[in-house]
């Protein structure tokens, strides 16, 4: 027991937490296995690991039809499976390929009497490619972690790590393909979703969940983060309003407990006509949603909208409530409530 806490007070002196120790524990042992192999099977098996995740993005449609409609396989589980077959199909004959194509090479590159003495510099070089490798499927693995439904904690643990973290927040350019490809699969737990700020759009969530609690923590992250963007443009600060905030968590439970995403309620409300109902007088208003596993994510992914930046940069409001309601294994939900 005692070394348990000497072990996470050690942790905690460095900041990191286990996550970032089973990343970097990977990252070595590619490093090392990279050196094992040299710098060329190193570098083919990289292109080979990336060559079969991209044809698996473009060739999964077509292999999700065909399970469809051969063994009437529901469509989200098809796109999952289609998209592994042909991934894994690819990396195999890839491999068998490289394999062949290395073992040609091998007598007159790494056996030549000549180039013996460039072994130990072929095996440094080997080093690079096999820590690229490791960060790609790092990369991929966490990133399917905060897509999927799992534990909060777990999700937690690899959005406040140091290394998890920062591979998460610089994958969101193939979030949406993961979303494609996994989305229905998963109920529909996606990373970050939205709709734009004016839009009449209503989305369904595969899920409904009562298990909700309040996040005011989050909400009140969020005000900085928002406030330092504001600032950076040189707008005034918004000033918290506990009022639009109850409103905007009310919003936030309706929609988890109904399992819709939209700036109306199934019955037609409006932001403006939630407001109006409670007693929250205004000129100028405007609301920005968003479903995700973090504050960062969120808030992220909201910056990247045009409408929404617009709502959190426009110099008509002076006035916010964030409503955070934690729908634990299905993640975040934000309402910004804006207002003069």
């Amino acid at each position: 027991m005692d070394l348990l806490n000497q072990l996470n007070f050690f942790l905690l002196s460095l900041d990191i937490n286990w996550v970032d120790i089973v990343v970097l524990v990977l990252i070595v042992v590619y490093a090392m296995e990279g050196y094992a192999l040299g710098f060329l099977r190193s570098m083919l098996d990289l292109v080979s690991f990336i060559s079969s995740f991209v044809l698996g993005v473009v060739f999964y449609p077509s292999a999700s039809n065909f399970l469809t409609n051969t063994f009437s396989i529901p469509k989200g589980f098809a796109n999952a499976v289609g998209f592994f077959l042909v991934a894994l199909t690819a990396e195999l004959v890839l491999s068998f390929l490289l394999i062949k194509f290395v073992s040609k090479l091998h007598p007159y590159v790494l056996l030549n009497s000549k180039l013996k003495n460039l072994k130990n510099f072929n095996n440094v070089l080997g080093v690079m490619p096999g820590i690229l490798s490791a960060v790609v499927l790092l990369t991929f693995i966490l990133t399917m972690i905060t897509v999927l439904p799992v534990s909060p904690q777990l999700k937690q643990a690899i959005l406040s790590s140091k290394t998890g973290s920062v591979l998460v927040y610089n994958s969101q350019g193939f979030e949406d393909r993961l979303n494609k490809i996994f989305g229905q699969a998963v109920s529909d737990a996606l990373t970050f979703i939205t709709v734009e700020p004016k839009s009449e759009e209503s989305l369904r969530l595969n899920f409904k969940t009562k298990s909700l609690s309040v996040d005011r923590e989050a909400g009140k992250e969020m005000l900085e983060l928002l406030n330092t963007e504001r600032e950076k443009v040189g707008l005034n600060r918004l000033i918290f309003d506990e009022r639009l905030a109850s409103s905007g968590r009310k919003h936030c439970r309706d929609m988890l407990e109904r399992g819709y995403f939209s700036h109306y309620t199934p019955e037609g409300l409006s932001p403006f006509d939630r407001m109006a109902q409670d007693d929250i007088t205004f000129t100028y208003a405007g609301e920005n949603l968003a479903l995700a596993p973090s504050t960062r994510l969120a808030h992220d992914g909201l910056m990247r909208s045009p409408g929404h930046r617009e709502n959190i940069l426009s110099p008509n409001f002076g006035r916010v409530g964030i409503g955070v309601i934690d729908g634990g294994i299905y993640g975040k939900m934000f309402c910004q409530e804006f207002t003069d």
